[in-house]
């Protein structure tokens, strides 16, 4: 183990980390990455210099990591009892899934839903057999758990970490909202669960299709890049709202690294969230391309044909070229910041540049993300996934 980290060291350390394929490293003959790239690259090198497999963990040593709020957490051994509550909690439990440890030790999840997770029963027999903290649980309802910690996202501490600490049991805060918040909390679960290896799989895995959407858009220029509009769509007592993403969230990320140009930006600047905007001013950007992420209650076929034959949005260059679509999902969508948004990615990808992404096969990416990401066999993923999938809705 000592060898193995010494020798990666040095090739950090030398500047070229060509022997756990990394091209960052300064003097490196390597292309410069774009920042999203590099950050994944890093936490993969990350994981490999600090765990050099989960051998490094055979002894428990204590943890020492730097986690979404900027937070210092320290552990004195792996945790075998992980409780995942707070906002999205499904999010931070699809990375632990991406885990056999994740599966293991968890003991128990705050339900926000109907469900606690129509996803993780297919995945593992055993999850309905977790414990079900309800919504907002109290302090004393978590501590009976046990945990040995407690996994939240969001990048501040809130009133549970506060109280959580009072108590002595640790937490760990995830924020998945961009990929390098992303490529930092993967790592940062690999080495809680004793298993940086895993994370470095993972990692690749993105690493492999970022680089390709990199290539396949450096000679871009701003008037090749599509005017894209990304909205998302609800109807509600037989009122519609549209709302656009945040500058800094994982919709308006993935499409400006498909290679588009969101019309939104500055009717969204300065929000932490989404903005709420009227037809007036989605027919003044009058988008090349509309990409509509439908509210999960609402049939997305019917939410498109709506729009179309909506006399307003039928005059938009977009729809009137049928380049109006729902964005995918299959039990959840690809847009949101978990797991799929690598799949939401490269699906926007093939419908702003099919010419340059024309040999991507997205019934080949999903067999490929749910059997490496999630373990799933093929028989599995055509029975119980392939019949959800949501890709070309228009």
């Amino acid at each position: 183990m000592a060898a193995c980290c010494a020798e990666k060291d040095r090739d950090l350390r030398q500047g070229c980390a060509s022997k756990v394929g990394v091209g960052f490293v300064k003097n490196c003959a390597y292309p410069r990455l774009h920042p999203l790239i590099a950050s994944i690259r890093a936490a993969i090198l990350l994981a490999l210099v600090m765990g050099c497999g989960s051998q490094a963990f055979a002894e428990n040593k204590p943890i020492r990591l730097t986690d979404a709020t900027g937070r210092v957490v320290e552990l004195a051994k792996i945790p075998q009892r992980l409780v995942v509550i707070g906002t999205g909690p499904f999010m931070a439990l699809h990375l632990l899934y991406a885990f056999p440890e994740g599966r293991q030790r968890l003991v128990g999840v705050e339900k926000k839903g109907t469900t606690v997770s129509d996803f993780l029963p297919l995945l593992d027999s055993s999850f309905n057999t977790k414990a079900v903290l309800s919504m907002n649980p109290n302090v004393e309802h978590i501590a009976a758990l046990k945990p040995d910690l407690v996994i939240l996202k969001g990048t501040t501490i809130d009133r549970y970490g506060e109280s959580l600490a009072k108590g002595g049991i640790p937490t760990l805060y995830l924020a998945l909202e961009t990929p390098e918040q992303f490529s930092r909390d993967v790592t940062n679960v690999g080495l809680v669960l004793g298993n940086p290896k895993r994370a470095t799989e993972i990692l690749a895995f993105y690493r492999k299709r970022l680089d390709r959407l990199r290539e396949g858009t450096a000679n871009l220029k701003d008037a090749d890049k599509p005017r894209v509009l990304l909205l998302e769509y609800s109807d509600r007592g037989g009122r519609m709202a549209v709302r656009v993403p945040a500058k800094s969230y994982m919709q308006t990320i993935q499409v400006q690294t498909a290679g588009g140009t969101p019309v939104w930006l500055e009717a969204a600047l300065g929000s932490e969230g989404y903005t709420v905007v009227n037809f007036e001013q989605i027919a003044s950007w009058n988008p090349d391309k509309i990409f509509v992420v439908v509210w999960y209650a609402l049939d997305p076929q019917k939410a498109i044909q709506d729009l179309k034959s909506n006399p307003q949005w039928s005059a938009l260059k977009a729809v009137a070229n049928g380049q109006i679509y729902a964005f995918p999902s299959d039990i959840f969508g690809w847009d949101t910041p978990e797991m799929r948004w690598i799949l939401g990615m490269n699906w926007l990808a093939t419908r702003m540049h099919p010419e340059r992404f024309g040999d991507i096969d997205m019934k080949a990416e999903l067999m490929a993300f749910f059997s490496q990401i999630f373990g799933m066999d093929k028989a599995s993923i055509e029975a119980v996934i392939l019949p959800k999938v949501k890709m070309n809705v228009r």
